[in-house]
């Protein structure tokens, strides 16, 4: 059995998590008080220490955690920390900066086995690979020479190295972590993190503290799992020089009974200080466990195939044939299309829906200095010189036997785009500073928002590279282009972030709206609008319907400034008809009983009516629309604006457009 440390005041929680953590075979010691877990873990070995939030007798939550790492025998027992009350505790940067792995938040802490299980994995991984380095390290050497003798004691060196970047990460400290909302912006930063983006990094959106790396959308598609692994550059600024960093998402378990969007903890890491570290220890990227490997990639071949791009358009049809085609050969792959027009899924599809057993790989060109492109890409031989004690991989040998997504292709410097012309004829790669190639057989996909030929033309792009990826080209239609589809994505998105909330539907004039805006941003715009308006939406209670004020700012105001709908003339019956430009065609029946006008005669007419005569004009039509409102509510122009639906700003401007006083 796994001996679990439990400390929790509360006698009756205690009991509870007691019975809960004995029923799967866990040996738990109760304490009571913050010292008294301190003499319980020193007199015995513990596997795993839970902590609770709520701690007010003596030691806090947080100097008990911080005590707890300041001893020796405790500095690989992951110590988690719950919280059985609603909400994020106010202390939690300061939790996780005492040296706690993981927060579990919700009445029932519904991933209490899961997160404990997890922590015993890592922790015995670690010990594992402890006790290996010492075997390792302890093997006696035999000097010989002074060559040798040199060598030993470079070793020695080595091993101290290896052992200071161990503890390191034994402890799991960050360099800095944020708190963000599901929006996106940052309720809690710790100091590294302020020291890293800024001095007051709270109020301010991820997508203005770390513009144009895809930092924002990475976070934002950290859903229900961890994500990790995702490395982007912070360029210099006054008092800290570049840094190259990774980022970790870690999302928190949303309230139960709420539709908000939930919490997510983003954790960044230094990339060069940890990577003595994540070479002696092999953790330099996440694996699974081989018995999950299979069920997993049957579900992304489900997911990522031709047929699941969505759209019954001509365009989209040509698009789904030219996939499989391009799935069927191993030549590169170029991806052209708008941001926003799905290229790495596209990419992905290329990838899951093929042959070939490595793995996925995207390496944002974008986000990464030109400095670090062709270390990240190719690789680096060992250099000790430099704290690098042995061959570092890139990102072609981590895709071996797989695809490798070179995301905005145009960002590679001109000397790393010679270098990938010469993988492309040779299916070798060397690594930097190493004169050995290496055999390789990587699959490259690549993708851009900008003309090639006009940036091959001025020298920004080598026209053989382009002449390379134009094997197979993949143009991505924009959604201005495809707008018979948006039907389809509408009720597509609306199934997947509505149904958990109860949103079943859309509004007419929610809709219209939609329809009416011209989406820049195109699907992945019109998905996060989607996403944001559902989470909105569930905000109601008894109310299932996704509504105008759910939807953001601007098609708010693009909806007070769409003229209303009827007013557009129909048919009278046919003993009265007098055909005018704007009646001819319309294909509506006079016996459609909404939105007909009865317009009187001509002695009787009002200064709204719209007869025949009138020119089709939506200005016009707009006018009367206004002078009616007003007419109905006796001039009061805030209950008009009030009828009509608009903003008072709005009114007051069309009032004066119009010349109505």
């Amino acid at each position: 059995m796994n001996p679990i440390l439990l400390l929790e005041e509360d006698s009756g929680d205690a009991l509870v998590l007691k019975s809960r953590l004995a029923a799967h075979d866990y040996e738990v010691r109760l304490a009571e008080a913050g010292t008294r877990a301190l003499a319980l873990a020193r007199e015995q070995p513990v596997r795993a220490i839970l902590v609770s939030a709520r701690l007010k007798r003596g030691l806090d939550t947080v100097e008990t955690i911080r005590r707890l790492r300041a001893v020796p025998e405790l500095n690989l027992v992951p110590i988690l920390v719950y919280n059985q009350e609603n909400g994020v505790p106010e202390n939690c940067v300061r939790i996780f900066e005492a040296g706690a792995n993981a927060l579990i938040l919700g009445d029932e802490l519904p991933t209490l086995e899961h997160e404990l299980l997890l922590a015993l994995r890592m922790s015995a991984r670690v010990l594992e690979l402890t006790d290996a380095l010492r075997i390792l390290h302890e093997k006696p050497r035999v000097p010989g020479t002074d060559r040798a003798r040199g060598e030993a004691d470079a070793g020695r060196g080595e091993t101290a190295e290896h052992q200071g970047a161990l503890r390191e990460l034994a402890l799991g400290r960050p360099d800095g972590m944020l708190v963000v909302d599901g929006q996106g912006t940052v309720l809690h930063a710790d100091r590294g993190a302020c020291e890293l983006l800024g001095s007051r990094p709270e109020g301010r959106h991820l997508g203005s503290l770390v513009p144009g790396c895809g930092l924002e959308a990475f976070v934002r598609d950290a859903q229900i799992e961890t994500r990790e692994g995702f490395r982007f550059d912070l360029p210099a600024r006054k008092g800290r020089g570049q840094r190259a960093l990774s980022a970790t998402v870690v999302p928190l378990v949303a309230q139960q009974g709420t539709s908000d969007l939930p919490r997510k903890v983003v954790i960044f890491q230094d990339s060069l200080r940890r990577r003595l570290a994540a070479e002696a220890l092999r953790t330099q990227e996440p694996t699974i466990p081989r018995a999950e490997l299979g069920p997993l990639l049957e579900a992304a071949r489900e997911v990522y195939r031709p047929g699941a791009l969505s759209g019954s358009s001509p365009l989209m049809r040509e698009l789904r044939e030219a996939v499989a085609r391009a799935i069927a050969c191993r030549e590169p792959v170029l991806i052209l299309g708008e941001d926003g027009t799905g290229k790495e899924r596209v990419a992905r599809t290329l990838h899951y829906s093929g042959a070939t057993t490595g793995a996925f790989l995207h390496a944002r060109c974008a986000s990464i200095s030109a400095e670090s492109l062709e270390a990240e890409l190719f690789g680096s031989a060992r250099n000790p010189g430099r704290g690098q004690l042995g061959e570092r991989p890139g990102l072609l040998h981590l895709a071996q036997d797989g695809l490798l997504y070179l995301d905005e292709v145009t960002a590679l410097p001109l000397a790393v785009q010679e270098r990938v012309i010469e993988f492309l004829k040779t299916s070798s790669a060397t690594r930097v500073g190493s004169p050995r190639p290496e055999r390789l057989e990587v699959r490259i996909v690549a993708s851009t928002a900008r003309e090639l030929t006009a940036l091959s033309a001025s020298g920004a792009f080598l026209p053989e590279l382009a002449e390379r990826l134009a094997a197979n080209v993949l143009t991505l239609p924009s959604l201005a282009a495809r707008r018979e589809d948006l039907a389809e994505l509408l009720a597509a998105m609306l199934e997947r972030y509505g149904s958990e909330r109860g949103i079943l539907e859309i509004s007419p004039e929610a809709l219209r709206v939609l329809h009416e805006y011209a989406w820049p941003g195109n699907v992945g715009e019109l998905e996060d609008c989607l996403e944001r308006a559902c989470a909105s939406a569930g905000k109601r209670s008894r109310d299932s319907t996704l509504r105008i004020e759910d939807l953001p700012h601007e098609l708010q105001q693009l909806a007070e400034d769409l003229p209303p709908r009827d007013l557009v003339p129909m048919r009278r019956a046919d003993s009265e008809r007098v055909e005018g430009t704007h009646t001819a065609g319309t294909g509506l029946r006079a016996t459609e009983p909404r939105g007909v006008i009865n317009v009187p005669s001509y002695r009787e007419l009002r200064p709204w009516d719209i007869t025949d005569e009138d020119p089709v004009s939506l200005d016009l039509y707009e006018k009367k629309a206004l002078l009616r409102a007003l007419s109905v509510v006796n001039g009061d122009k805030l209950k008009a604006a009030k009828l009509l639906k608009l903003g008072k700003s709005t009114m007051y401007r069309k009032l004066k457009r119009f010349g109505i006083p």
